[in-house]
């Protein structure tokens, strides 16, 4: 008998026919049966929850592939969240450091996370001289919402001994036509910065368990966490897993946020231990390891190999040279480990992909599923070789979503193969969707939407339409490709008989409403190991 039976719905079960059932029944934290509302009475009795679906749309928990949930839970208890639905202006951004300030002791770092300088009233960054009015006796850090780049003030440039550009690769520390700081970093100083912020276990404890009880108003269930700040953060989470007050899943990435050279130490300290991917159980798994190629698609700061479109004197940013790459990518693989990078630009994701080929010469390995983490900008050499080496790309719809207009902008006709989802599926390659939360909300409509319409949500332009995908092919990359990617798909990522219990009920037929509208729809429900763990 069934502990559960959803029925009178549209159950989209992601297996390999794509079938559209009625019902599906759960028995402890499996799926026992999926069909029609008539093939679920015989598991029916008088112990068995019975909901009425109302012709509502249920998938697989969503598995977002790409997220930095430890960054975004510090939102809760350590950083002030200035994402440009919390704030328009640079003004109300000072306005809420000096609040902030207000409650602080002097020398007590500031921490600010979110904003871009797209959006904001002034159309630039903050500078050092703002963060200086607003808080001259506190360190500052005021990161842009991608992360790759941040502002900070006098206090913090002291605490971090920057004093010069010379200290760092061209571009990474910018200033203005005098040749002073203005106070933004990119990339490594801003990495150098952040390792001297620290946080309490207390304040990680229960931005986790904030963070967990989002996920599942999200309807996601599974993450694949894509960085964290070390150590630290990796055993609160283990602590608040075991003590069972995380029940979102975790397949951990790692990759430490403190610069290339942290990244590579982090890396080699786990090939020493003997420790390698897949390590772990349903609840909490150890992935790859993931290195930070370029910068961002929206700061912009990408490696490209023609320069931006909107200004080519602008200069993207390579963090590593082909032979580290290589180097890094074949020891961890020989150690057992998948292997992933950030790249974004096509010049970055040429180095990623020339680094998995060497690897696989190296260290052959059949069923390796070795990553790129975004794959931003391809073309069709790059989209051969990455199925010919069985490349599992992760990309990111729903950035075209909040930032179509300025990747147009910024990249031109380049956009035809950014996050190239059709061209991934007429090739074969299976691509996994993530959010690159905190960079964008955690939503997964905004990326389903993304991928479906290739629209900019805000202004309604078109952006790379070439590679718009089908509500059932986004959802699979969302579910079952995103399972395919930390080779757990035998247990989870579609509704079928054995499988976990992890499900999210819609707020209505997905499959029935417009395009347009796919960015409003909510989660009902949200189930894992057939428990109902939140209901709107």
């Amino acid at each position: 008998m069934a502990d559960i039976v959803l029925k009178n719905g549209k159950v989209i079960t992601v297996d390999k026919n794509d079938r559209i059932t009625q019902a599906v029944a759960i028995k402890g934290k499996h799926i026992l049966k999926t069909g029609t509302d008539e093939d679920m009475e015989e598991f029916i009795d008088d112990k068995t929850v019975v909901i009425d679906l109302k012709g509502r749309s249920v998938v697989p928990g969503f598995i977002d592939a790409h997220m930095h949930f430890m960054m975004y839970s510090l939102f809760y208890k350590a950083t002030i969240d200035i994402a440009y639905d919390k704030v328009q202006s640079i003004a109300g951004i000072k306005e809420m450091i000096r609040e902030a300030a207000s409650h602080k002791k002097p020398g007590e770092w500031i921490c600010l996370w979110g904003y871009d300088q797209n959006k904001l009233l002034e159309k630039r960054h903050p500078t050092m001289k703002d963060l200086d009015e607003a808080a001259p006796d506190n360190p500052v850090q005021c990161v842009r919402c991608c992360g790759h780049m941040g502002v900070y003030n006098s206090k913090a440039f002291e605490i971090a001994g920057i004093t010069s550009p010379e200290q760092y690769a061209p571009g990474e520390v910018d200033t203005d036509a005098d040749g002073n700081m203005t106070g933004l970093l990119k990339e490594t100083p801003n990495d150098t910065i952040w390792s001297y912020i620290k946080h309490t276990d207390e304040q990680l404890r229960e931005g986790y368990i904030e963070f967990g009880k989002l996920m599942l108003k999200s309807g996601i269930t599974s993450i694949h966490d894509a960085g964290t700040y070390g150590g630290q953060y990796v055993k609160v989470l283990q602590d608040v897993i075991d003590a069972g007050e995380f029940p979102v899943r975790i397949y951990e990435i790692f990759y430490n946020v403190f610069g290339k050279e942290a990244s590579r130490k982090w890396i080699y300290d786990l090939i020493s231990t003997g420790l390698h991917t897949g390590l772990g159980n349903e609840h909490f798994k150890v992935g790859s390891a993931k290195i930070l190629l370029d910068g961002s698609t929206s700061g912009p700061s990408c490696a490209t190999r023609e320069p931006y479109s909107h200004d080519p004197e602008l200069k993207g940013i390579l963090n590593w040279k082909q032979e580290e790459v290589n180097q890094v990518f074949s020891d961890a693989a020989a150690a057992g480990f998948q292997v992933t990078a950030h790249a974004v630009g096509d010049m970055a994701v040429e180095q990623a992909v020339n680094a998995i080929e060497y690897t696989l010469a190296k260290v052959p390995k059949k069923d390796h599923r070795h990553r790129i983490e975004h794959c931003g900008l391809t073309d069709e050499t790059l989209i051969k070789r990455i199925k010919d080496l069985g490349i599992v790309p992760i990309s990111n719809p729903g950035f075209i979503t909040v930032n179509g207009s300025d990747y147009n902008r910024y990249y031109g006709d380049r956009t035809d193969y950014m996050f190239a989802a059709e061209s991934y599926k007429k090739n074969g390659i299976i691509t996994a969707f993530g959010s690159d939360c905190s960079v964008i909300n955690e939503n997964p409509m905004l990326g389903i939407y993304g991928a479906v319409t290739r629209k900019d949500a805000a202004t309604g332009e078109t952006c790379g339409e070439c590679q718009k995908i089908s509500i059932l092919d986004a959802i699979r990359c969302y579910t079952y490709n995103g399972a395919y990617a930390s080779f757990e798909e035998d247990i989870k990522g579609s509704i079928e008989e054995g499988k976990l219990a992890d499900i999210a009920v819609l707020s209505e037929d997905i499959l029935a409403c417009e395009p347009e509208h796919i960015k409003d729809i909510k989660v009902d429900m949200t189930l894992i190991d057939g428990n109902i763990l939140y209901e709107r």
